[in-house]
């Protein structure tokens, strides 16, 4: 869903060229009430206090780094590090932002939020914070997404989610955001949007961001107490929530690569999903950024064997991280990061999603580039229990 405002009414909210609020004007005041509730609980101590409590005893952070062994002898060069965000409490690091969200709906005295998710790790997250926090909760997710992933669509009922299929247009996240975003616009007295992503109109790339900057403040901590210096950061970038998330912690070490993977589909000129690479500028869901977009700008489908990273627009914050020259990207195609999610889990005994299996890649060909002495990190958002039935479709024990 696509929504412009006039230019020469600029609102808050913008990371250089992009961000701001390209929104209905019915969702202007409902943004404006959503930014002052958010910075009074960020500035509340016991807010915070409240958030990291939970964020220890409910989701289960901090979560550790881990060196593989194999997978360095293997490709040779600098060792591999992962940020395992895949042991946490359900949804992976999308629990971070769903708690910080959800209470901050609670506060505000709304009864229910709604929001979407692609590989099925948002909406478990939000499912299960919502039902903690004692809030409805209703989820849109596209039907192809839907079919590869219906053991998430379960957990989420067992949550008490009101779990919605969308077969609007190309039936993956970038149509479940739409719907939700309708209808947040038609309940918004009494219900929040809750972004899996910091993606769409200030202050959700704000909120999401500080939710979870935990991230990258914990690694920090935990590579200097282990006497690391990274050379490179790397994560696999859909919306971005982990992916700023990490790189928060070391956007101000200019000797630290920042590497955001990207999803390349099949390859060979097929649909992919690299728009900070490939994209152009535009507005999506509600901000300006960095898009997948024909030369008149019309939205072109993004794709990729991993549903989270299938979406057709950025965060903003990281768009101009991009354009500054902040971040490299780097895109990897399905069947190289399916590969690299096999051979973690045959090498390593450790079984991470698809959408990270592109960040595991992308390693294995950066760790090259150095020596034994040096170090790569490599983010892991999620497991890859929900990604079984696409990396062995039609097999049966």
């Amino acid at each position: 869903m696509m929504m412009a405002m006039s230019a020469a009414n600029p609102r808050p909210g913008r990371y250089g060229s992009f961000g701001g609020q390209f929104v209905a004007p019915v969702l202007l005041p409902v943004l404006d009430r959503l930014e002052a509730a958010f910075d009074e609980a960020w500035a509340d101590h016991a807010f915070r206090r409240s958030f990291e409590d939970l964020l220890a005893r409910f989701v289960g952070r901090p979560t550790p780094i881990f060196e593989t062994t194999t997978l360095a002898s293997v490709n040779g060069g600098a060792r591999i590090i992962l940020k395992r965000d895949d042991l946490t409490f359900n949804g992976g690091n999308y629990a971070n932002s769903a708690l910080g969200q959800c209470m901050l709906a609670a506060r505000m005295g709304l009864s229910s939020v709604v929001t979407d998710t692609g590989s099925g790790q948002n909406g478990v997250a939000a499912a299960a914070v919502a039902a903690r926090l004692g809030l409805g909760c209703t989820i849109y997710m596209g039907s192809r997404d839907a079919v590869r992933h219906a053991a998430t669509i379960r957990k989420m009922r067992a949550f008490g989610a009101d779990v919605t299929v969308v077969e609007d247009a190309e039936r993956t996240l970038s149509s479940a955001t739409s719907a939700a975003i309708r209808h947040w616009m038609g309940h918004s007295a009494t219900t929040a949007y809750l972004a899996g992503a910091p993606i769409g109109a200030h202050p959700y790339p704000v909120m999401v961001g500080a939710f979870q900057a935990v991230i990258g403040r914990e690694t920090r901590l935990q590579l200097i107490e282990a006497g690391v210096l990274p050379e490179a950061i790397i994560s696999a970038v859909g919306g971005g929530s982990s992916t700023i998330g990490i790189f928060s912690g070391f956007v101000g070490d200019p000797q630290i690569r920042l590497i955001a993977v990207e999803a390349g589909g099949r390859g060979d000129g097929a649909p992919h999903s690299a728009r900070l690479g490939k994209g152009r500028r535009g507005i999506l869901h509600g901000a300006e950024t960095l898009v997948l977009a024909d030369e008149n700008g019309q939205i072109l489908p993004a794709a990729s064997l991993a549903p989270g990273l299938a979406y057709p627009g950025s965060a903003p914050e990281i768009a101009d991280l991009v354009k500054r020259g902040r971040v490299e990207t780097m895109t990897i195609e399905d069947e190289d990061a399916r590969r690299a999610v096999l051979d973690l889990a045959a090498r390593e005994g450790i079984l991470v999603s698809l959408e990270a299996g592109h960040a595991i890649a992308a390693a294995g060909r950066i760790a090259r580039l150095y020596d034994r002495n040096d170090a790569v990190i490599v983010m892991v958002a999620s497991s890859g229990d929900k990604d079984l039935d696409v990396i062995w479709p039609g097999e049966y024990p």
